[in-house]
């Protein structure tokens, strides 16, 4: 039985994962800004969870979380860096505390649990840490340059340190969703002001129009299932390997035709919607 710490598990994503790793029986430190949204999950897994408030942006929060339930005979053996949301606009118009604001939840927080987490894992000389970054991560999208560059940077993060952590038999993996089924398009997207507005007289606006017309369409209609994800993480786990790099959902297609000539390299995997589990490979 492994005990999950899962950040922003309140909702999305990291709802999901709760909800699956939970149901087969694990043990989990539920985190999120609003931990009275986690309630419900604590009740019913009968003493396997805990709840706590953290914002991921503050690294004393973070450690501050490991420690408190540590010290509750919770030491946490999978770490699932959930917690971020998406910034979009044109670069040249974001405000400063919203780039600020960014780059510490998206990218400086999951260093942050990181940090936290490793020592123990590091004890158990076994372990987990996934971060959940994005297609975004590996493909650029206009309107979106600065969420692009926090995924890029927790993908090279997560690269760099599964070679760093190897050899007490820690498993990094770097987790890209395509659209799934979460608010990111939703009440969860920040945009900045002149898209909010549709600002006519903004450079961007043409650029902007069309952002606003996606992101309506693609609110709640995202064909991915976040509870596919859930599972996907919680097969890696109960087969002790995880892939450094898990592309997952239909619409990654495009992430893998990019890094075709690295299709033979088994730490890069593509999983479609219908795929269950990741292929170990073959050693040998």
């Amino acid at each position: 039985m492994a005990t999950w710490l899962i950040t922003g598990a309140n909702r999305g994503i990291g709802r999901a994962v709760a909800e699956v790793v939970l149901a087969a029986g694990h043990r989990a430190i539920l985190t999120a800004r609003r931990p009275l949204e986690l309630d419900d999950l604590v009740r019913v897994a009968e003493g396997r969870a805990l709840a706590f408030p953290l914002d991921v942006r503050y690294r004393s929060q973070a450690f501050a979380v490991v420690q408190a339930a540590v010290a509750q005979g919770f030491v946490p053996t999978v770490l699932v860096n959930n917690a971020g949301y998406g910034l979009v606009g044109a670069l040249e118009e974001l405000p400063e505390e919203a780039v600020v604001r960014q780059v510490e939840t998206n990218l400086l927080g999951c260093i942050w649990l990181c940090q936290a987490v490793l020592p123990y894992l590091r004890a158990q000389r076994q372990g987990f840490i996934f971060n959940i970054s994005s297609i975004a991560g590996y493909y650029g999208f206009k309107g979106a340059s600065l969420y692009n560059a926090t995924k890029f940077g927790l993908v090279g993060l997560s690269e760099a340190l599964a070679q760093e952590v190897a050899p007490w038999g820690i498993w990094v993996c770097s987790v890209a969703p395509g659209p799934y089924r979460t608010d990111w398009a939703g009440r969860s997207l920040e945009k900045a002001p002149s898209l909010a507005s549709l600002d006519p007289q903004s450079p961007y606006y043409e650029l902007h129009a069309l952002m606003a017309q996606r992101y309506a369409e693609m609110d709640g209609r995202q064909p991915g299932d976040p509870y596919h994800i859930g599972r996907l993480l919680l097969r890696c786990v109960e087969a002790n390997w995880a892939p450094k790099h898990l592309i997952v959902g239909d619409e990654a297609q495009q992430i893998w035709q990019k890094y075709a000539p690295l299709r033979s390299f088994p730490e890069l995997q593509f999983i479609p919607h219908h795929c269950e589990a990741p292929e170990r490979p073959q050693v040998g």
